[in-house]
């Protein structure tokens, strides 16, 4: 993740972002928490299970794992470590594993999967949350600046390899690996002028223009002037017309076989 990321990150939490995982969760779990970022949703996954519970947090970024470390002090029941998602090491260690809008950024996610699933107990739970960034709808139209911004992000992604229907193709890998009992929950986030949390969830676009932008500056899918008007424009258009926004988000959850 690009330096700037835990402007959005911080504001998530798992009541409201993460609500599958919220309602699956019980006092006494041991749970991983795959791409935990700054930990946000961690916290309260830790707040969930007690102190009769643990949970760890990994994630590749060490600035973001450090600011993680940083906001949880006294938290006998919660530690983070560094580690890539397809490489985790733990073995049949947790009762819940899951990943919160990380395998959208992965070329494959099958060896992310792979060794999430190693690190469930026999008859634990997976349980992952992501976006099919191609059913994101905008109401009205957004600006052209920032639909420029939009098709340029999608191609970018699509040319290095990433599925922009994430959420879509979970429940087959899901049961490529063998895994049971998969459930699909709708997670849309959906936000509507006048709700207490719009603007907050509407300015995850500059952030991520911010952010993830300078990367799309420097692989020739936008030019500098350009990411800066989709950011400028948005931002206009959020204040004078936005009405509604809805970003595609799946909960898919499965269980881990007791035996092979």
């Amino acid at each position: 993740m690009p330096s700037g990321s835990e402007l959005f990150l911080d504001r998530r939490s798992l009541s409201t972002d993460h609500r599958a995982l919220a309602a699956a969760l019980a006092p006494g779990m041991s749970v991983l928490d795959v791409g935990c970022g700054s930990g946000a949703i961690t916290r309260g996954i830790a707040d969930a299970v007690g102190p009769t519970g643990s949970v760890v947090g990994t994630d590749i970024n060490r600035e973001l794992l450090d600011q993680a470390l940083a906001a949880t002090r006294e938290r006998p029941n919660l530690s983070f470590r560094l580690a890539d998602v397809a490489r985790i090491g733990a073995q049949e260690s947790f009762d819940v594993v899951t990943g919160s809008r990380v395998l959208q950024w992965l070329v494959d996610p099958r060896p992310a999967l792979r060794s999430m699933v190693a690190a469930l107990r026999p008859g634990g739970r997976l349980i992952v949350l992501d976006y099919s960034h191609t059913k994101a709808r905008w109401e009205p139209d957004p600006p052209a600046a920032f639909s420029r911004f939009w098709d340029a992000f999608l191609d970018w992604r699509s040319e290095a390899g990433m599925d922009n229907e994430t959420a879509d193709h979970l429940a087959v890998l899901f049961r490529d690996l063998g895994l049971r009992n998969v459930q699909i929950s709708d997670q849309s986030e959906i936000t509507t002028a006048g709700d207490a949390d719009f603007d907050t969830r509407m300015a995850l676009w500059p952030s991520v223009i911010a952010t993830r932008g300078h990367q799309l500056v420097a692989d020739g899918k936008l030019s500098e002037a350009e990411r800066a008007a989709a950011g400028e424009a948005f931002e206009q258009w959020q204040r004078a017309q936005a009405r509604r926004q809805s970003l595609y988000l799946l909960a898919v959850s499965a269980t881990k076989p007791l035996s092979a």
